[in-house]
């Protein structure tokens, strides 16, 4: 765990907790330093509590970001409806290329009158 400049960089560990909110002490053993530390960076405002819970907990995803980790925030369903407009858009734009193709062709042909 470094601080550089009022920022919080640590290396991601093998074993990350997900999937529940994390306590000051799953954060202070996952990033191997003291709650008390956990405590002051929470009071300086470089580490900010899950909002809504009526004790000090941290999200995962939140934990995640500020250690680097790339969240995908996109559901197998969604990629499947993008990769499908993709192809639909990859088609249209085929046509309107023929499309322009021809009105060149055709354009040309009047401008050699």
């Amino acid at each position: 765990m470094l601080t550089t400049n009022g920022i919080i960089t640590t290396a991601p560990e093998k074993n990350k907790q997900t999937g529940r909110l994390l306590t000051q002490q799953d954060l202070a053993e996952r990033w191997q330093v003291t709650v008390r530390a956990i405590e002051n960076w929470r009071k300086e405002g470089l580490l900010q509590s899950a909002k809504g819970v009526p004790a000090i907990r941290f999200t995962p995803e939140y934990i995640a970001e500020l250690e680097g980790i790339e969240l995908k925030k996109t559901s197998p369903l969604q990629v499947k409806r993008l990769e499908r407009e993709i192809e639909d858009l990859k088609k249209e734009n085929e046509t309107l290329k023929g499309i322009i193709s021809k009105v060149l062709a055709e354009t040309s042909k009047a401008i050699n009158l």
